[in-house]
């Protein structure tokens, strides 16, 4: 079934710029001008429903007979219109150069991934240089390995260096990475290497079993040894926590600092948003993944987020046909100094009224005025994954609090309140199992769960009291004996 987007691909979108007129002019008002024309001029008649709505995938004239000539008139007008020597096409863009088309892919590359990846090729550069120095050359030539400039080793000695180099890494402190951490290593290298224009697949390709191998044996070791069983993850922030910080002014929204702050804390719970970059990315305007609608059942106003690009979801060829996220936060009727519309729509009216950014999160201003609180600067990714960290630091908490705490609570409240798993994901945007590890058990579940396998213990035993009991009684015996008018009764 053809999507949306793909039916666009097929539809004629030309506008043109006169010198006269800077402002675009409108493809389908200059043709319904040029029908509302011919219409009253009755040269022909015209449909009710143009064919290129119809039928859009199609542009064959060839096929036209009758009253769709009016719609070939039409267009050769406009055609015409387009090819004076006063109007400049905008259809295509000048042409690009090489240098332009490969900045276009580099600033779709994920940041992260790259910087992993730079990271870990340094770390292979720099145990290749101590490794090679500290080789003794002995006088046979198989009894050492000299690694060889990544990019330009073949595949089995790509593959014997990585074994060695898995086996012999450790950290800045001279301890062992964690299993999966090594793992990550290998992935980013191997995305270093495919970058640079060269294509391996370490996990994949039979010219590195051997490296997977190692790999394996690794990681295996290091789990027997206790290494990197527990995984760092960001802590969740209790209700009990949230309310502490609104009750003693650390949220709030009566400072530009506080506001902004606020705001990034709400939006990141309520549509359970990733660390700083989804942030980062959020805008205003008229592509903005923020809109304020009014509910037709009951007229309660929500706020959506319609997700464009996300980590799971890139926009790329691999995630076509992929559905965004889309999720909503109702208004907050109870406690409205704590409900995200309400902080929206303050913090919208406080920017800069002529401001050119469209980035949402904009810098305070040193001096706010009554009715400009921020600079028309957007706020660095760096410091918006501090905002919760920060947060949770000023209210005294401690423990491992991050952006991505707002992303497990959500899931975890919604996990504990019994919301099913499904709703859950339509909110966090999970598209495999990996919303599991947001939803953490709290201790009372533990409590439930330890009490009833102990009460169907308890059970289990009652029942196999009673059948013992059963038992011991079916193993007694009466006997009755009778005969004429005697009857003889004995219990055995």
């Amino acid at each position: 079934m053809e999507s949306e987007s793909d039916v666009e691909i097929f539809k004629t979108q030309s506008s043109f710029r006169t010198p006269s007129d800077k402002s675009d002019n409108d493809t389908d008002t200059i043709l319904n001008d040029i029908l509302d024309l011919e219409n009253s001029n009755a040269n022909f008649e015209l449909r009710a429903t143009p064919l290129f709505v119809k039928n859009p995938t199609f542009s064959d004239i060839s096929d036209f007979e009758g009253d769709d000539l009016s719609l070939i008139k039409a267009s050769q007008e406009i055609e015409n219109r387009a090819l004076t020597k006063e109007c400049v096409s905008t259809r295509f863009s000048k042409p690009l150069q090489e240098a332009d088309l490969k900045r276009l892919v580099q600033s779709t590359k994920s940041k992260n991934t790259e910087n992993k990846a730079k990271w870990a090729v340094n770390l292979f550069d720099d145990w290749k240089e101590k490794r090679n120095k500290s080789v003794q050359i002995t006088e046979e030539p198989n009894s050492t390995f000299v690694v060889g400039e990544l990019m330009k080793m073949d595949n089995m000695s790509l593959d014997k260096a990585m074994q060695f180099f898995i086996a012999e890494v450790h950290n800045k402190s001279g301890g062992e990475y964690h299993p999966n951490t090594l793992y990550e290593i290998v992935i980013s290298i191997q995305h270093f290497l495919r970058a640079s224009g060269r294509f391996v697949s370490f996990l994949d390709d039979t010219d590195f079993v051997n490296m997977r191998s190692v790999l394996d044996a690794k990681m295996k070791e290091l789990s027997r040894r206790g290494i990197g069983i527990n995984r760092k993850q960001a802590d969740i922030i209790s209700v009990e926590q949230e309310n502490e910080m609104w009750e003693r002014g650390i949220l709030g929204t009566d400072t530009a600092k506080k506001l902004v702050d606020t705001l990034l804390y709400s939006i990141g719970l309520n549509f359970a948003l990733r660390a700083g970059q989804e942030h980062r990315n959020l805008r205003i305007g008229t592509n903005s993944q923020l809109s304020l609608h009014i509910s037709k059942d009951d007229g309660r106003r929500y706020l959506q987020y319609t997700e464009d690009v996300s980590k799971s979801n890139t926009g790329g060829l691999n995630h076509r046909k992929i559905a965004p996220k889309v999720t909503r936060a109702y208004e907050n009727v109870d406690e409205p100094e704590r409900c995200l519309i309400k902080i929206f729509e303050k913090y919208i009216s406080l920017r800069p009224p002529n401001g050119k950014s469209t980035a949402l999160y904009l810098r305070p201003k040193q001096r706010a005025t009554e009715t400009v609180w921020f600079d028309d600067v957007p706020i660095g990714v760096h410091q918006l994954q501090q905002v919760v960290g920060k947060l949770c630091k000023a209210a005294g908490f401690h423990g491992n609090f991050t952006n991505h705490s707002l992303r497990a609570t959500a899931a975890t409240r919604l996990y504990q309140a019994g919301v099913d798993e499904q709703l859950i994901v339509e909110k966090t945007g999970h598209r495999s199992n990996a919303v599991r590890a947001y939803k953490r058990t709290s201790t009372e579940q533990m409590k439930e769960v330890s009490d009833v396998v102990q009460s169907k213990l308890k059970k289990v035993s009652a029942e196999n009291d009673g059948a013992a009991a059963c038992e011991k009684n079916s193993a007694s015996r009466e006997i009755n004996i009778t005969a004429g008018n005697v009857s003889v009764h004995v219990r055995l």
